[in-house]
């Protein structure tokens, strides 16, 4: 059927065939894995989007019979906010979807300059909350695809940022004969108990965080370390104080191999 994606099983096949059996199963494989992707996808944006949409659409009716013009300035500043934090939510959704889609482009880069990059792009905002934002490390040649690992690691700062009320936040990089690790370690108030549990899931929010964010930041990370063989760990800071996340792959792993 034209819909039937699943693999050519041809056992009484000739020899000669068997390539072309295997090659085609492979395409199948690959446009199955894609339009996972994709309806999961539409789920996605539908459930983050539709939030901030009502809202846009309940503060445009309130700003439109508000005769107060102070009332109708401080609707437009919401709007304001909103609209931000649905570009936010729109674009970590786009990053979400490449992360778990595109080609890895797998090739050699300096960890500490990915940090160092990273940091310089949020040193304002950082800044802004009175973090002292800094990186810690030397030189470290890693391999892995660097623009979405850049990707992860700018999701793991603006979490941090967004969360953290003040004190320091530290990059660092390490590797050894197993693999390559990126952390990003702050000394906040940690992770919810509430989220411990659900770290790294679409759209799992702390009480206390409710509303304010996407819940997508710990997925993007996540699914990007999955990408390269690796995982997410989220863990407590020295001395039980703040949270550590730590983006770890292998060295030798199907993703990296190439």
């Amino acid at each position: 059927a034209s819909d039937d994606l699943s693999p050519i099983e041809a056992p009484q096949a000739p020899r000669e065939l068997a390539p072309l059996v295997a090659a085609t199963n492979h395409a199948l494989q690959r446009q199955a894995r894609l339009l996972a992707h994709q309806q999961r996808f539409v789920r996605d944006a539908s459930h983050q989007l539709r939030t901030h949409l009502t809202t846009l659409r309940m503060q445009v009716d309130f700003a439109l019979r508000e005769r107060n013009p102070q009332e109708v300035r401080s609707t437009l500043e919401a709007l304001a906010g909103e609209l931000q934090r649905a570009t936010r939510s729109t674009n970590q959704l786009l990053s979400l979807a490449r992360s778990e889609s595109v080609d890895l482009q797998v090739a050699p880069f300096d960890a500490r300059d990915l940090l160092e990059g990273v940091a310089r792009q949020f040193l304002p905002a950082a800044r802004a909350k009175g973090l002292d934002l800094g990186v810690e490390a030397s030189s470290l040649e890693a391999r892995g695809d660097a623009a979405l690992l850049r990707e992860a690691l700018v999701n793991l700062v603006a979490n941090a940022i967004a969360y953290v009320p003040g004190g320091s936040l530290t990059l660092r990089a390490a590797g050894d004969s197993l693999g390559w690790m990126l952390a990003v370690e702050d000394n906040g108030p940690g992770l919810p108990e509430d989220l411990k549990a659900r770290s790294g899931t679409r759209f799992a929010r702390g009480r206390s965080t409710a509303g304010s964010g996407s819940g997508l930041g710990l997925a993007i990370a996540g699914a990007i370390a999955a990408r390269h063989g690796g995982a997410l760990r989220l863990e407590a800071g020295d001395n039980g104080a703040g949270l550590r996340a730590i983006l770890w792959w292998p060295r030798a792993s199907p993703a990296m191999e190439g």
